[in-house]
């Protein structure tokens, strides 16, 4: 039976009642892992329960988180992981973590109004000319919609920007949606939750605590991060 390996913390890490982790021990370090019972990918449900479990650790410690569909085909290997991510510099980061967590939020601007802001500012116009020219014009537009909407995002965030330690802009998967990450105190989470639920013209969503994916390089020396449809 092989393992997933979900993410790094102390040995000494406290792990919520009924979870499904155990600690794989390797000095002061531990690996979080679960049995992997079967040789397939997992579903959108495991993923989702994967990360609640994951974010259940965070009042345990700091927390640094793998990619899901990290796999190991045994404690061995689940060690060697840990040691090709460079134990010493894993050790710097629980302490740079320490008390924090992630916090991502999400902003949708109505489409009409933020075209409404950018009209007149593309150099290219669709009358007379061909189709390339249509393409390039339709793309302009899309970068002043992004200038614009990060512009406004920079207003409305600032009472949350003042509460992080550390700011991520993450792809959006639209060009009317701006998604940020925060690197906040974990006492400190609920305060970032309501002063997004207090943000008005805009509308805002808050999802976190998280472990700081967002605020860590943890890849191998010469290696690739294990491929991974939800990012993690």
């Amino acid at each position: 039976m092989s393992l997933f390996l979900h993410g790094v913390v102390r040995a000494s890490h406290r792990l919520p009642e009924c979870s499904p982790f155990r600690l794989i021990g390797l000095d002061e370090l531990a690996v979080v892992v679960s049995d992997r019972r079967e040789n397939r990918e997992l579903t959108e449900e495991e993923a989702t329960a994967h990360l609640a479990e994951l974010c259940a650790l965070l009042p345990g410690g700091p927390v640094l988180p793998l990619r899901i569909g990290t796999v190991a085909v045994d404690e061995a290997a689940a060690r060697a992981a840990v040691l090709a991510l460079r134990a010493p510099l894993l050790r710097q980061h629980l302490d740079r973590l320490d008390g924090l967590a992630e916090m991502h939020v999400r902003l949708v601007f109505d489409e009409d109004t933020a075209l409404r802001a950018v009209h007149g500012k593309a150099t290219f116009t669709a009358r007379g000319a061909d189709l390339t020219s249509t393409i390039a014009g339709g793309e302009q537009i899309a970068r002043e919609i992004v200038a614009w909407r990060r512009s406004q995002a920079d207003a409305v965030l600032a009472p949350v920007s003042a509460m992080a330690r550390s700011v991520a802009l993450l792809e959006a998967p639209e060009h009317t949606e701006e998604l940020r990450a925060y690197l906040v105190r974990l006492d400190e989470a609920e305060g970032v939750r309501a002063a997004v639920a207090g943000l008005g013209g805009v509308v805002a969503t808050c999802t976190g605590p998280l472990p700081a994916f967002h605020f860590l390089d943890l890849a191998p020396r010469n290696a690739q991060q294990p491929a991974s449809r939800w990012g993690w």
